[in-house]
């Protein structure tokens, strides 16, 4: 069976989770926290882990070991490995390009987003982790995380200025697709594609979806947030194009419970 090394909750693995299931590719998921997920892939890769890009480093995840000894270690390529011979239409030229400007101009800032709030709620990253992972890897991150923290903010600039500056993004990247949904019932045109998956999975931190609406991970519950994190969600949830990706995930996404979970040791 094909192994998905994934950062439990991050929405880039959600994508390639989700394509995965949609095509019926047998998997066996392998969840990690923060951290703990590059040393992951930086093992199961000998070291050579992937290519580096502006959303990702060389060690990001998620990464598909294949059955016949393929590595894949982009999500795009993940999910054109799980679309198979219908590739060539779900992620098509011009689909293509959408799912790269996503992964370039939304994961990122939505990602930054889920971070900032998430981080500023006393206990609920130790909360993700053991509704997301096993109880060991979950109690040695809760050790580690006066480290880990500090870290998350150097890397994910999670500022004032960075909050800002994702939220204007964020806006921007709705607007765009709102705009396009005007004319059509997808993203590009009148069929689903690999731009309405990666559309609705990158905006999915920013929705606090459930495992009922079909996401494979425990995101944060919208009744434990704050005002302000309330307020986002609920401007996203109301937005056009949010509540398209909420469409996609009713129409488009079979319910998958919480993700396979990795071996009690993992």
């Amino acid at each position: 069976m094909h192994r998905l090394i994934t950062l439990a909750f991050s929405h880039y693995n959600e994508k390639a989770r989700w394509a995965l299931e949609r095509y019926a590719v047998p998997f066996r998921e392998e969840p990690y926290l923060p951290f703990f997920c590059s040393m992951a892939v930086a093992i199961s890769t000998r070291g050579r882990g992937g290519a580096a890009d502006r959303a990702s480093s060389k060690y990001s995840t998620p990464v598909l070991l294949a059955e016949d000894g393929r590595v894949l270690t982009d999500s795009t390529e993940i999910v054109r490995f799980a679309a198979g011979e219908d590739a060539s239409s779900f992620l098509r030229p011009d689909v293509a390009s959408l799912v790269d400007h996503y992964g370039d101009r939304l994961g990122p800032y939505t990602r930054l987003l889920a971070y900032w709030h998430v981080l500023r709620h006393p206990g609920m990253i130790e909360q993700l982790a053991e509704a997301n992972v096993s109880r060991r890897q979950a109690g040695i991150f809760r050790g580690l995380l006066s480290l880990v923290r500090p870290n998350l903010n150097r890397l994910l600039n999670l500022s004032e200025t960075g909050r800002d500056k994702a939220m204007g993004r964020l806006r921007e990247e709705r607007d765009a697709a709102a705009a396009r949904l005007e004319e059509n019932r997808y993203l590009c045109g009148d069929s689903f594609t690999a731009a309405d998956l990666t559309f609705a999975a990158l905006m999915a931190p920013v929705l606090c979806l459930t495992p009922e609406d079909g996401i494979g991970a425990v995101l944060p519950s919208i009744d434990a947030l704050d005002e302000e994190a309330r307020d986002l969600v609920e401007e996203n949830r109301a937005h056009p194009a949010g509540r398209f990706a909420l469409r996609m995930y009713a129409e488009e996404r079979r319910p998958s419970g919480k993700p396979q979970s990795a071996p009690g040791d993992a």
